[in-house]
């Protein structure tokens, strides 16, 4: 191994799998307390860059290299930045040490590590539409073959965040077993995020107007711990695809033709516009235009927390 690497960009899950690596390497060479891990925690926003900096020099006298990690090192500032930026040239011979930037790296500490020879590499997230093909080539790393289909449905359902994708694929795998098969019918039984499917519920519930069961999906998603944000996010995409259905729909455009234009796998689209052929379009748009508040909310427009904004407005959307 070099002795100096700078992992960026947006792939969490490409960059989980390359620390896990690492892990892997340094307790297999040198032990499990060869790696020592910088990161936020313990009420830090970003790794400790003194603490960092202070064991750079540090001599083992037990294990013939040590590894060090500092994950986050994008939140740094100038001034951490310049401090490491300076020590990354003279490091000793039996250390590594991997700097993670879970973003675009910093341009100074970029241009130190290429200067002190070490190796950089980027990991950007594939784009939303490029996240099937993707899947189906990941799917055939891990040794078994994803249905295209299935992985448009797999984005569909879970978002298109690459470190939960991963995850998913690896239990497919473990699932499928090598060389085996994943399709649409078998996702259909095997997709068991909870968190998922009570979002998936809650729209439901939101379309049809039932403010009963959308105050209890909601109260239940509250209680669990889901992070408001993502779950606007989660809903506002439904939404948008159920005002679009039924603005066709109340155009004449034929159902089949509705379900076709839509960006979204078959079997979610057959099943938004059976929810959306008696809705009133009003009501649809005016649920939208609650979550874009509760969105603002959500970025400090209210001087309520974002869980009583969140009920608050799902009551709304249900027609309250």
């Amino acid at each position: 191994m070099r002795a100096l690497y700078l992992i960026s960009g947006t792939d969490g899950a490409k960059i989980d799998a390359t620390r896990a690596r690492l892990r892997a390497r340094a307790e297999r060479e040198a032990g499990v307390d060869a790696l020592t891990v910088f990161e936020p925690g313990d009420g830090r926003s970003m790794p400790d860059h003194e603490a960092l900096l202070a064991e750079l020099p540090a001599l083992s006298l037990t294990q013939a290299r040590r590894y060090l990690l500092a994950d986050g090192v994008e939140k740094w500032r100038d001034k951490q930045l310049e401090a490491v930026a300076a020590a990354v040239g003279e490091l000793p011979p039996d250390l590594t040490l991997v700097l993670i930037a879970r973003a675009k790296a910093p341009p100074k500490l970029l241009k130190a590590v290429k200067a002190a020879g070490g190796e950089v590499h980027h990991f950007e997230a594939p784009k939303a539409r490029e996240l099937p093909r993707t899947l189906v080539a990941d799917a055939q790393a891990l040794g078994f073959r994803l249905d295209p289909q299935a992985a448009r449905m797999l984005v569909e359902r879970m978002g298109a965040n690459p470190v939960r994708l991963r995850n998913e694929l690896e239990r497919l795998a473990l699932w499928a077993g090598p060389g085996g098969e994943v399709g649409v019918a078998d996702l259909e039984e095997m997709i068991t995020d909870t968190s998922e499917a009570a979002v998936w519920s809650l729209s439901d519930a939101l379309l049809e107007g039932d403010e009963a069961a959308a105050q209890r999906l909601a109260e239940q998603l509250i209680a669990q711990g889901e992070n408001v944000t993502g779950l606007v996010y989660g809903l506002a995409s439904r939404l948008r695809s159920a005002c679009t259905a039924a603005a066709m729909l109340a155009e004449g455009m034929p159902p089949k033709q509705v379900e076709s234009s839509l960006k979204m796998h078959p079997y979610a689209a057959k099943q938004l516009v059976g929810r959306v052929r008696d809705a009133d379009l009003d009501d649809l748009r005016r649920a939208t235009e609650s979550l874009a508040e509760l969105e603002l909310w959500c970025r400090g427009g209210a001087d309520y927390g974002d869980p009583l904004a969140f009920t608050l407005a799902i009551r709304q959307m249900a027609g309250a």
